[in-house]
């Protein structure tokens, strides 16, 4: 028996460094099963795909803060696509309370 699950929230409680094209949005609203509505420092708010790969293991809720991939944002807006970044990533308090401490949190 492989280990999907196990090794999915391994990776998510590792510490871990955001990459080019990655930032941390805040959840705003859930839009259905796997859509919800982020917003960025700025205050722009869009709309990111949560995978299907973990929804049955994480849960968001209001208020939560997430990493999103939007490396697509500007040619989603550009080609009329209502979906512009996808979530790579949950982050819990204890991950949270680093990242403010540090010089990447928006």
């Amino acid at each position: 028996m492989k280990g999907g699950r196990k090794n999915l929230k391994r990776a998510a409680e590792a510490p871990f460094d955001l990459q080019q094209g990655q930032s941390i949005m805040q959840v705003v609203s859930h839009r259905g099963s796997n859509l919800i509505e982020v917003m960025d420092a700025k205050g722009e708010k869009s709309l990111a795909l949560f995978l299907a790969k973990f929804q049955k293991i994480m849960w968001i809720k209001l208020g939560n803060f997430v990493v999103v991939d939007e490396s697509g944002r500007e040619e989603a807006a550009e080609s009329g696509r209502k979906v512009g970044c996808i979530v790579s990533q949950v982050l819990f308090y204890e991950q949270v309370r680093v990242l403010q401490k540090s010089s990447e949190w928006p």
